[in-house]
Protein backbone atom coordinates (compact mmCIF):
# COMPACT_ATOMS: atom_id res chain seq x y z
CA UNK A 1 0.00 0.00 0.00
CA UNK A 2 1.37 3.43 -0.93
CA UNK A 3 2.37 5.87 1.78
CA UNK A 4 -0.21 8.73 1.76
CA UNK A 5 2.56 11.22 2.55
CA UNK A 6 4.29 10.34 -0.70
CA UNK A 7 1.23 10.71 -2.93
CA UNK A 8 0.91 13.75 -5.18
CA UNK A 9 -2.04 14.97 -7.18
CA UNK A 10 -1.34 16.02 -10.75
CA UNK A 11 -3.80 18.80 -11.68
CA UNK A 12 -1.90 20.01 -14.71
CA UNK A 13 -4.40 18.54 -17.12
CA UNK A 14 -7.30 20.03 -15.17
CA UNK A 15 -6.05 23.55 -14.50
CA UNK A 16 -4.43 24.19 -17.86
CA UNK A 17 -6.76 26.15 -20.17
CA UNK A 18 -7.92 24.24 -23.24
CA UNK A 19 -5.76 24.57 -26.31
CA UNK A 20 -7.00 27.04 -28.90
CA UNK A 21 -7.77 25.05 -32.08
CA UNK A 22 -7.41 28.18 -34.20
CA UNK A 23 -3.81 29.26 -34.32
CA UNK A 24 -3.14 32.70 -35.78
CA UNK A 25 -2.43 32.77 -39.49
CA UNK A 26 1.05 33.73 -40.66
CA UNK A 27 0.85 37.51 -41.09
CA UNK A 28 3.50 37.25 -43.82
CA UNK A 29 0.79 35.96 -46.14
CA UNK A 30 -0.39 39.57 -46.44
CA UNK A 31 2.86 40.51 -48.21
CA UNK A 32 1.57 38.73 -51.31
CA UNK A 33 -1.42 41.07 -51.35
CA UNK A 34 0.52 44.32 -51.05
CA UNK A 35 -0.82 45.39 -54.44
CA UNK A 36 -2.83 48.57 -55.10
CA UNK A 37 -6.40 48.37 -56.39
CA UNK A 38 -8.98 51.16 -56.72
CA UNK A 39 -11.94 49.23 -55.27
CA UNK A 40 -11.76 50.49 -51.69
CA UNK A 41 -10.80 54.00 -52.78
CA UNK A 42 -13.92 54.02 -54.96
CA UNK A 43 -15.94 53.32 -51.81
CA UNK A 44 -14.43 56.39 -50.18
CA UNK A 45 -11.88 54.62 -47.98
CA UNK A 46 -8.74 56.74 -47.53
CA UNK A 47 -5.29 55.32 -48.25
CA UNK A 48 -4.28 55.91 -44.63
CA UNK A 49 -7.16 53.79 -43.37
CA UNK A 50 -6.41 51.08 -45.94
CA UNK A 51 -2.84 50.91 -44.66
CA UNK A 52 -4.03 50.87 -41.05
CA UNK A 53 -6.18 47.80 -41.75
CA UNK A 54 -3.58 46.30 -44.12
CA UNK A 55 -6.05 45.77 -46.94
CA UNK A 56 -4.71 44.71 -50.32
CA UNK A 57 -5.44 42.91 -53.55
CA UNK A 58 -4.87 39.39 -54.80
CA UNK A 59 -4.34 39.32 -58.59
CA UNK A 60 -4.48 35.54 -58.45
CA UNK A 61 -7.98 35.61 -56.95
CA UNK A 62 -9.02 38.91 -58.54
CA UNK A 63 -10.22 39.93 -55.09
CA UNK A 64 -9.67 42.67 -52.55
CA UNK A 65 -8.20 41.28 -49.33
CA UNK A 66 -9.52 42.44 -45.96
CA UNK A 67 -7.57 41.00 -43.00
CA UNK A 68 -9.36 40.26 -39.73
CA UNK A 69 -7.03 40.62 -36.75
CA UNK A 70 -7.55 39.11 -33.32
CA UNK A 71 -7.81 41.45 -30.35
CA UNK A 72 -4.10 40.90 -29.61
CA UNK A 73 -3.11 41.97 -33.12
CA UNK A 74 -2.40 38.52 -34.53
CA UNK A 75 -3.95 37.56 -37.87
CA UNK A 76 -7.16 35.61 -37.41
CA UNK A 77 -8.57 35.44 -40.92
CA UNK A 78 -8.62 37.13 -44.33
CA UNK A 79 -11.73 38.00 -46.30
CA UNK A 80 -11.47 37.89 -50.09
CA UNK A 81 -13.97 40.10 -51.88
CA UNK A 82 -14.19 39.62 -55.64
CA UNK A 83 -13.90 42.81 -57.70
CA UNK A 84 -15.86 41.28 -60.58
CA UNK A 85 -19.00 40.32 -58.63
CA UNK A 86 -20.35 40.25 -55.07
CA UNK A 87 -18.83 36.89 -54.13
CA UNK A 88 -16.63 36.69 -51.03
CA UNK A 89 -14.87 33.96 -49.07
CA UNK A 90 -12.37 33.51 -46.24
CA UNK A 91 -8.88 32.09 -45.85
CA UNK A 92 -8.58 28.36 -45.23
CA UNK A 93 -7.76 27.54 -41.63
CA UNK A 94 -8.69 30.97 -40.31
CA UNK A 95 -10.65 31.68 -37.14
CA UNK A 96 -14.44 31.70 -37.70
CA UNK A 97 -15.72 35.24 -38.11
CA UNK A 98 -18.45 34.52 -35.54
CA UNK A 99 -15.65 34.56 -32.95
CA UNK A 100 -14.18 37.89 -34.02
CA UNK A 101 -14.91 41.62 -34.11
CA UNK A 102 -13.38 43.57 -36.97
CA UNK A 103 -11.17 46.44 -35.84
CA UNK A 104 -11.01 45.38 -32.19
CA UNK A 105 -7.20 45.21 -32.27
CA UNK A 106 -7.10 48.96 -32.95
CA UNK A 107 -9.49 49.59 -30.06
CA UNK A 108 -6.94 47.94 -27.79
CA UNK A 109 -3.91 49.57 -29.43
CA UNK A 110 -5.39 53.06 -28.98
CA UNK A 111 -7.40 52.41 -25.82
CA UNK A 112 -10.56 53.62 -27.55
CA UNK A 113 -13.49 54.25 -25.20
CA UNK A 114 -16.15 55.30 -27.72
CA UNK A 115 -16.87 53.34 -30.88
CA UNK A 116 -19.56 52.84 -33.49
CA UNK A 117 -20.67 49.29 -34.29
CA UNK A 118 -21.62 48.53 -37.89
CA UNK A 119 -22.21 45.44 -39.98
CA UNK A 120 -19.63 45.50 -42.78
CA UNK A 121 -15.88 46.04 -42.72
CA UNK A 122 -16.20 48.71 -45.42
CA UNK A 123 -18.67 50.61 -43.24
CA UNK A 124 -16.17 50.55 -40.37
CA UNK A 125 -13.33 51.75 -42.61
CA UNK A 126 -15.55 54.51 -44.01
CA UNK A 127 -16.25 55.74 -40.49
CA UNK A 128 -12.53 55.67 -39.68
CA UNK A 129 -11.97 57.75 -42.83
CA UNK A 130 -14.37 60.30 -41.30
CA UNK A 131 -12.35 60.22 -38.09
CA UNK A 132 -14.87 58.07 -36.21
CA UNK A 133 -13.59 54.91 -34.48
CA UNK A 134 -15.65 51.89 -35.49
CA UNK A 135 -15.84 48.12 -35.29
CA UNK A 136 -17.80 45.67 -37.44
CA UNK A 137 -19.46 42.32 -36.80
CA UNK A 138 -19.14 41.18 -40.42
CA UNK A 139 -22.79 40.31 -40.97
CA UNK A 140 -26.25 40.53 -39.44
CA UNK A 141 -25.70 38.19 -36.48
CA UNK A 142 -24.28 39.08 -33.07
CA UNK A 143 -22.93 35.95 -31.45
CA UNK A 144 -22.19 35.49 -27.77
CA UNK A 145 -18.49 35.28 -28.69
CA UNK A 146 -18.62 38.74 -30.29
CA UNK A 147 -20.52 40.14 -27.31
CA UNK A 148 -17.96 38.79 -24.86
CA UNK A 149 -15.09 40.29 -26.84
CA UNK A 150 -16.73 43.71 -26.68
CA UNK A 151 -17.57 43.34 -22.99
CA UNK A 152 -13.88 42.77 -22.21
CA UNK A 153 -12.69 45.60 -24.44
CA UNK A 154 -11.89 49.21 -23.42
CA UNK A 155 -15.14 50.42 -25.05
CA UNK A 156 -17.36 52.27 -22.58
CA UNK A 157 -19.76 53.85 -25.09
CA UNK A 158 -21.13 51.87 -28.03
CA UNK A 159 -23.08 53.56 -30.81
CA UNK A 160 -24.99 51.10 -32.97
CA UNK A 161 -25.39 51.92 -36.67
CA UNK A 162 -26.76 48.83 -38.38
CA UNK A 163 -28.19 48.69 -41.92
CA UNK A 164 -31.60 50.13 -42.73
CA UNK A 165 -33.40 46.83 -43.26
CA UNK A 166 -35.12 44.10 -41.25
CA UNK A 167 -31.89 42.19 -40.66
CA UNK A 168 -30.23 45.36 -39.42
CA UNK A 169 -33.08 46.02 -36.99
CA UNK A 170 -32.79 42.49 -35.58
CA UNK A 171 -29.02 42.87 -35.23
CA UNK A 172 -29.45 46.17 -33.39
CA UNK A 173 -31.86 44.53 -30.92
CA UNK A 174 -29.38 41.68 -30.34
CA UNK A 175 -26.57 44.12 -29.61
CA UNK A 176 -28.69 46.11 -27.18
CA UNK A 177 -29.83 43.00 -25.31
CA UNK A 178 -26.39 41.39 -25.03
CA UNK A 179 -24.47 44.56 -24.19
CA UNK A 180 -26.86 46.10 -21.64
CA UNK A 181 -25.08 46.77 -18.38
CA UNK A 182 -21.60 46.51 -19.91
CA UNK A 183 -21.37 49.91 -21.58
CA UNK A 184 -23.47 52.93 -22.46
CA UNK A 185 -25.59 52.21 -25.52
CA UNK A 186 -26.73 54.66 -28.18
CA UNK A 187 -28.79 54.27 -31.33
CA UNK A 188 -27.53 55.83 -34.57
CA UNK A 189 -30.46 56.55 -36.88
CA UNK A 190 -29.23 56.35 -40.48
CA UNK A 191 -31.48 58.38 -42.81
CA UNK A 192 -34.07 56.21 -44.56
CA UNK A 193 -32.69 57.22 -47.96
CA UNK A 194 -29.51 55.27 -47.22
CA UNK A 195 -29.11 51.51 -46.88
CA UNK A 196 -26.07 51.87 -44.64
CA UNK A 197 -23.60 54.46 -43.39
CA UNK A 198 -21.30 54.02 -46.39
CA UNK A 199 -23.96 55.56 -48.65
CA UNK A 200 -23.54 58.90 -46.86
CA UNK A 201 -20.87 60.19 -49.22
CA UNK A 202 -19.94 63.32 -47.30
CA UNK A 203 -17.58 62.95 -44.35
CA UNK A 204 -19.30 65.87 -42.68
CA UNK A 205 -22.68 64.15 -43.04
CA UNK A 206 -21.24 60.95 -41.56
CA UNK A 207 -20.10 62.88 -38.51
CA UNK A 208 -23.51 64.55 -38.16
CA UNK A 209 -25.32 61.20 -38.33
CA UNK A 210 -23.05 59.62 -35.74
CA UNK A 211 -23.36 62.61 -33.40
CA UNK A 212 -27.18 62.72 -33.59
CA UNK A 213 -27.64 59.66 -31.39
CA UNK A 214 -30.32 58.61 -28.94
CA UNK A 215 -29.50 57.07 -25.60
CA UNK A 216 -30.89 53.58 -25.18
CA UNK A 217 -32.48 52.39 -21.94
CA UNK A 218 -33.55 48.80 -21.50
CA UNK A 219 -36.09 47.23 -19.18
CA UNK A 220 -36.14 43.44 -18.61
CA UNK A 221 -39.21 41.52 -19.74
CA UNK A 222 -40.04 38.20 -18.10
CA UNK A 223 -40.05 35.28 -20.50
CA UNK A 224 -40.61 31.59 -19.75
CA UNK A 225 -37.70 30.37 -21.88
CA UNK A 226 -35.18 33.19 -21.93
CA UNK A 227 -34.81 36.79 -20.71
CA UNK A 228 -35.56 39.59 -23.11
CA UNK A 229 -35.62 43.38 -23.02
CA UNK A 230 -37.68 46.31 -24.19
CA UNK A 231 -35.65 49.35 -25.12
CA UNK A 232 -36.57 53.02 -25.26
CA UNK A 233 -34.79 56.07 -26.64
CA UNK A 234 -34.14 59.48 -25.22
CA UNK A 235 -34.18 62.38 -27.64
CA UNK A 236 -30.45 63.04 -27.50
CA UNK A 237 -27.16 61.81 -26.15
CA UNK A 238 -27.35 64.08 -23.12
Amino acid sequence: MADPDELTLDLSGVLRPPADPYRPLDVRMLDEYDVPHPYLSSRGISEDVQRMFRTGYSPRHRAVTIPWFNADGTLGNVKYRSVTDKVFWYAKGGRPIREMVYGLHIVYERNIRRSVLVEAEIDAMWLWTAGVPAVAVGGSAFSEEKAELLRKSPIEELRVATDNDEAGAKLKAQVFEKMVGYCELFDVAIPSTYKDINEARSLEEVQRIVDAVRRVSLSPVKRKKSPSYLYQFSESKE
